[in-house]
């Protein structure tokens, strides 16, 4: 009977173990790692994301609120043009373009608490990973 209970604690103590692993893997890979927009005076939301000589968008991932206004700031510190296309769960598709060394802006709104992905349309960009995700709640 002694051996009997020694197994079932361990099982039970593994059993902790596990499940706390998968919860905190969970929650590290979620949307807390998201960038949350700034919201101005006039309720409009306010992120500036920036793109460099890498093929990234920093931050590429962003927390809005569907619904209300998004100014969207691309700055460009690299030497070669950039842009933000969104085009997919969007009324109106929204193209950013900023040259090197340049900044453009942009405002829309995500009607819909989906996440909308968005790259830079650019030869080769996307497919070098310069991807990026809006998560709309």
């Amino acid at each position: 009977m002694h051996k009997f209970n020694l197994l079932l604690i361990a099982l039970f103590g593994f059993a902790v173990l596990v499940t706390a692993a998968c919860g905190s893997g969970a929650a590290a890979s979620g949307a807390s790692t998201a960038t949350a927009a700034t919201v101005g005076a006039d309720g409009t939301q306010r992120i500036t994301v920036t793109v460099g000589s890498g093929m990234s968008f920093d931050p590429a991932t962003i927390s809005v609120n569907a619904g209300q206004p998004v100014e969207f700031t691309l700055t460009n510190t690299g030497d070669q043009p950039h842009d933000l296309s969104l085009s997919k769960g969007v009324d109106q598709p929204v193209k950013i373009t900023a040259a090197g060394g340049q900044t453009a802006s942009a405002t829309f709104t995500l009607m819909q608490p989906v996440s909308y992905g968005f790259d830079c349309s650019m030869p080769g960009h996307s497919l070098a990973g310069m991807k990026g995700t809006i998560i709309a709640q």
